[in-house]
């Protein structure tokens, strides 16, 4: 028997949920399973689609157009390549069966959960394709809350390979890109915000991006942004009821109160805002443009601050049209240099759209570093005075930025005649001289970018996070102003709702299925 179901519905601990009612089919080895449960009434709102959850468990909203049916799925866990294992997950209604099916020793149909076992995987003529131990994880104690195996095998690319395809062909679909990690919020095992840590952690390349990350996927944030929702639930439910008593006259609440919650609520989320500029440091790393004149040595100082020839280095003006970026990781800092064509009037159609990409690259910048060819001027102070002129006219005010006067092993003097400047400093891009004064100041700055925090401090790395919270801080600057209007509580309540429906976009219990789609593209498949 199969049942289909119209939207697709999980809480935390769905399985758990005392009010719902799950079915499935234990005999379809092709994983063609489908589950319905019941969580109350539903209705329509803002193009969500809003769930009435039971007391205990705070309902997820998707709008899924076609849900289709819950499959069993497979693939490789473990990076590609060779190793001393790979590991290849199975997870759904029917996990346990086509383990069973492929595997040769324990029956995984029958065995305890969290145990491991040895025996080997066969493929559809009874070949032995491998040596594995297959770990058994019964549902909701999994990662995905679904039925999940396991099998750990030798580590090369054709022995992968043949264990998959022997699950594939026993009836498992190849899962998608962050198929495993989408199952486990949908089935409330995680949230969304815990879901985007995962995909961080794998991708962090820095100590505090692994952090960061791991502060995450520990509910920290879910845990703050939850508890400021809840108080704005709780405001926008009393405005609500206020007005079926309106006739009375007897409030259940004094405007002042209100605006207390919100403007405290407002204050919270201002407080998490303000750590973004940080914690996107963090997790991308701290972006240096090398802009300047054509032909300033940019090209040599990049393949110097890396240590290797990465960019195409001529004495012919203009040799770089577009930008490169490559990242280095600095005493435990991420830096990403960019390298970018030479700024001038030209006439040229391709050196123009490699002009325009340099400024686009100039207003993403963290840090700027100008490069002047020292070769170019008879004096120094002049040559810089006219060239701090110029940067003036190329980048903002308030940017951090530093000159660096080039080739001075062609003129040695250059040097000695340099005025002292924090911001200035003498080097030779072909032969790596002076760079050591000029790293010591991308550290400096580096550390006013990503100031040390206090452990379990909240930080926001995900630009979506923020933009969800920009707009609920909008939303409640509406409804302070429209307290201040002396409007009644309904308008206020329809501020104060849209501010909590965008919090709840961060943890993914308003959400919909364009976002879910955009947050697990990022994950490789196997997670």
């Amino acid at each position: 028997m199969r049942m289909k179901i119209g939207t697709v519905v999980s809480g935390r601990n769905a399985f758990q949920q005392r009010d719902a009612v799950w079915a499935r089919d234990e005999t379809d080895i092709t994983g063609k399973t489908r589950y319905m449960t019941h969580v109350g009434s539903a209705q329509e709102k803002s193009g969500k689609t809003v769930i009435a959850a039971s007391q205990q468990h705070a309902a997820r909203t998707a709008v899924v157009n076609s849900p289709g049916d819950v499959d069993t799925i497979a693939a490789l866990a473990t990076p590609p390549g060779t190793g001393g294992i790979a590991v290849i997950r199975v997870s759904g209604p029917a996990a346990l069966e086509l383990a069973a099916r492929v595997f040769r020793g324990s029956n995984l149909r029958t065995v305890q959960p969290r145990t491991a076992h040895f025996g080997k995987v066969v493929d559809e003529e009874g070949s032995v394709v491998d040596e594995v131990v297959a770990t058994v994880f019964h549902r909701p104690s999994s990662y995905t809350g679904e039925d999940t195996v396991e099998l750990s095998c030798h580590g090369g690319r054709a022995v992968a390979a043949a264990v998959l395809e022997a699950l594939l062909r026993g009836g498992g679909r190849h899962a998608l890109p962050g198929e495993f990690t989408k199952r486990s919020f949908l089935n409330g095992r995680i949230d969304l915000v815990q879901a985007e840590a995962v995909a961080d952690l794998i991708q962090a390349e820095t100590r505090r991006a692994q952090k960061a990350s791991i502060n995450q996927l520990e509910g920290r944030l879910s845990g703050y942004v939850r508890e400021v929702r809840e108080r704005l639930l709780q405001t926008a439910s009393i405005l609500e009821l206020s007005l079926d008593f309106a006739e009375d006259d007897v409030p259940l609440a004094e405007p002042a109160e209100h605006r207390m919650n919100i403007e405290k609520s407002m204050q919270a989320i201002d407080a998490l805002v303000k750590t973004y500029d940080v914690g996107r440091t963090v997790r991308e790393g701290i972006r240096v443009v090398i802009i300047g004149r054509p032909n300033a040595g940019k090209s040599s100082l990049l393949n110097a601050l890396l240590g290797m020839p990465r960019a195409i280095v001529t004495e012919v003006a203009g040799t770089t049209r577009d930008y490169l970026e490559e990242a280095a990781i600095v005493d435990g800092t991420l830096f990403r240099f960019v390298d970018t064509a030479g700024l001038r009037e030209t006439h040229d159609r391709v050196e123009r759209e490699g002009i325009a990409r340099t400024m686009a690259q100039v207003r993403e910048a963290d840090i700027i570093i100008d490069v002047v060819d020292g070769t170019s001027g008879t004096n120094t102070e002049i040559l810089l005075r006219e060239e701090r002129q110029w940067l003036s006219g190329v980048v903002s005010p308030d940017a951090v930025a530093c000159i660096a006067l080039n080739k001075i092993d062609l003129v040695p003097e250059l040097a000695g005649e340099l005025s002292v400047s924090e911001d200035t400093f003498a080097i030779s891009a072909a032969h790596s001289l002076g760079l050591e004064k000029l790293m010591a100041w991308l550290q400096s700055r580096a550390r006013d970018l990503q100031p040390e925090l206090e452990d379990g401090s909240l930080m926001i790395t995900n630009t979506r996070h923020r933009d969800c919270l920009v707009r609920a801080k909008e939303y409640l600057g509406n409804a302070l102003e429209t307290l201040d209007r002396g409007l009644t509580e309904e308008f206020v309540a329809v501020s104060v709702r849209n501010a909590s429906d965008a919090l709840g976009e961060i943890i993914g219990e308003v959400t919909t299925e364009d976002v879910l789609q955009s947050v697990f593209s990022r994950f490789c498949i196997g997670k």
